[in-house]
């Protein structure tokens, strides 16, 4: 029989207090060709007709919808999309990006997303990334800076930034908002209502709930550096007969069988958080945390 054990190398201890199960993905808009649209691409069953919208004005029915457009190409290039808006000069602290989404039933919330503004028109400039919980009228800030968006997707990158506790397990709607925080478009300029917007790959991952904390038991496997920069080190007291690699939104970006060796190498990976799935020759499964800066 099939010996399946999940566990998590040593080179992860320091995150062990946080998150020592593999994250699922509570919400994700990655806006794929051929059904690039507001509905949520991959979520857990309570959001799944979760969707994204842009808008300006103050609260509730005062908030006035402004169209999207999903036929620009995304982070990933064509065929990928993306959304795109313009009309970003109608109200600081107001005109934004936003999701919602219930966590029941998850703790340890991640967030990631990709911002771009202008080409050949400038877009807005200074976003602020926020929270609120349904019910509530004050909006929070998730980052302690401004998130600085230029013509390009890696200026307001926003890379696991980690969601409040106030945020965990919340069966009222949570909501994440990107909201302009200034006049300026991405020269300096005087933002104009024809100015472009461009967000991608949203994602917000999750620890289910467990109620008890347990580690099975120590595991052989070691991953090294961890963090690191693309590039690692994997290696078992025992041969290793298979290594998957998954990206946030559980793809298998890489795969390797029959390497019948106890060490491997492996090389040319993003940004991002990844889980590497070990099969050793005797079949036992490990699965491990690696992030990569």
């Amino acid at each position: 029989m099939k010996k399946i054990i999940t566990i998590f190398c040593m080179a992860f201890m320091p995150f062990l207090a946080t998150s020592v199960f593999a994250q699922d993905t509570i919400v994700a808009w990655t806006f794929p060709a051929g059904s690039a649209d507001s509905l949520v691409d991959k979520a857990i069953p309570l959001n799944s007709s979760r969707y994204i919208s842009c808008q300006y004005g103050t609260s509730g029915p005062l908030y006035i919808k402004i169209p999207i457009d999903y036929t620009t190409n995304g982070y990933l290039g064509s065929p990928d999309k993306c959304a795109k808006a313009t009309n970003w000069n109608n109200g600081v602290d107001s005109t934004s990006w936003m999701i919602k989404m219930k966590t029941t039933g998850y703790d340890n919330l991640i967030l990631y997303s990709r911002m771009q503004s202008g080409n050949t028109s400038p877009g807005p400039r200074d976003f602020m990334v926020q929270w609120k919980l349904s019910g509530t009228t004050i909006w929070n800030n998730l980052l302690s800076d401004t998130l600085v968006c230029l013509n390009n997707w890696d200026s307001a990158y926003v890379n696991g930034v980690s969601l409040p506790a106030a945020c965990n397990n919340q069966s009222s709607s949570v909501s994440i908002r990107w909201v302009v925080i200034s006049t300026y478009d991405i020269n300096g300029a005087t933002l104009l209502s024809s100015g472009i917007n461009k967000i991608d790959n949203i994602v917000v991952t999750g620890t289910p709930i467990t109620g008890v904390l347990e580690i099975v038991s120590a595991s052989p496997v070691s991953i090294y550096p961890n963090p690191n920069t693309g590039s690692f080190c994997i290696e078992n007291d025992e041969d290793i007969n298979k290594i998957a690699v998954f990206n946030i939104l559980g793809k298998c970006v890489y795969t390797n069988e029959n390497i019948i060796s106890d060490k491997t190498m492996l090389t040319g990976f993003e940004k991002g958080m990844y889980i590497i799935q070990i099969t050793t020759k005797d079949n036992i499964v490990s699965s491990h945390k690696i992030i990569v800066d």
